[in-house]
């Protein structure tokens, strides 16, 4: 399990669920382009309630995309 974003990237089963929620490529590159520049992530164990970060972008692509 990667636990620095930096050195993370989402997994194939990850996108797959993401765009089963009617999320588009597009939307989930805005996503991880914005989640890789934020200054506060870095690890994971920093992310209360998410032990990796697959889970934790599969949940934000969703919030990210319902609330626009």
């Amino acid at each position: 399990m990667c636990k620095l974003l930096s050195e993370w990237s989402p997994s194939e089963p990850a996108i797959a669920l993401i765009k089963l929620n009617g999320i588009n490529d597009e939307q989930i590159a805005k996503s991880l382009t914005y989640l890789k520049n934020q200054q506060e992530l870095s690890n994971i164990d920093d992310v209360e309630g998410y032990d990796n970060w697959n889970a934790f972008f599969i949940m934000f692509c969703v919030k990210a995309v319902k609330g626009t």
